[in-house]
C-alpha cells in the first residue's frame, strides 16, 4: 500500500521526460518549450523589430539631407575587427519648414560620408531629431541578423525533437520484480 502511493506521489512530480510503472515513456509539455525556447523567442524578437522598422516607415516622411558632421571613433566588430565607426549628423527641413540636425543615434564604419554630401533620410513628423538612413544596415538588417539566429537555432531544436520522439516511440521496458 505504501509501495503504490510512494508510485503515485512521484508520478505527479515535476517531470520532462519520464517511464511509467507500466513501461510507457512519456515526455512532459516543459521538454517541448525547453526545446523550442529559444528559437520562438529569436523569431519573436525579429518580428517585432521588423513590425516596429515597418512601423517606422509607415509614419515617417522620406527627404534629403545633407551630411554636416560626422563623428569617428575606435570599434570593432567581428567580421572586420577593430574598425572607426562613424555617426553622421543630417541637417534637413522639418515639417514645421525649420532647418535642424539630426544623427541616427547609431554608427557604422560604412557611414563615413564626405561633408555637404546628400542622402535619402526618414524623419517622423513628431519627433524632430530621430532620423534613419534610407538602406538595409539601418532599417533591416538587425531583424534579418535576429532572424537568422532563429532559424539556426531550429535545428538542434529539431535534432532534439526528433531524439525524443524516438525516445518516445521505443517499445515500453516493463520491470521484472
Amino acid at each position: 500500500m505504501i509501495h503504490t502511493a510512494l508510485i503515485r506521489l512521484n508520478m505527479t512530480q515535476l517531470y520532462l521526460l519520464r517511464t511509467g510503472p507500466d513501461g510507457k515513456r512519456e515526455a512532459s509539455w516543459r521538454v517541448w518549450v525547453l526545446i523550442f525556447l529559444a528559437p520562438v523567442l529569436f523569431l519573436g524578437a525579429a518580428a517585432s523589430i521588423a513590425w516596429e522598422t515597418r512601423s517606422f516607415l509607415h509614419s515617417a516622411e522620406r527627404t534629403m539631407g545633407e551630411v554636416v558632421h560626422v563623428y569617428a571613433w575606435d570599434g570593432w566588430n567581428p567580421w572586420d575587427g577593430v574598425t572607426t565607426d562613424y555617426s553622421p549628423v543630417f541637417r534637413y527641413r522639418f515639417t514645421d519648414g525649420e532647418m535642424t540636425q539630426a544623427s541616427t543615434g547609431q554608427s557604422s564604419p560604412n557611414w563615413n560620408f564626405p561633408v555637404g554630401s546628400r542622402h535619402e533620410i526618414f524623419f517622423t513628423p513628431d519627433r524632430k531629431r530621430d532620423v534613419r538612413q534610407n538602406n538595409f544596415e539601418q532599417l533591416w538588417a538587425v531583424p534579418a541578423v535576429i532572424a537568422a539566429m532563429g532559424l539556426v537555432l531550429l535545428v538542434p531544436a529539431f535534432i532534439a525533437t526528433f531524439l525524443v520522439l524516438r525516445w518516445l516511440r521505443a517499445p515500453p521496458r516493463v520491470a521484472h520484480g
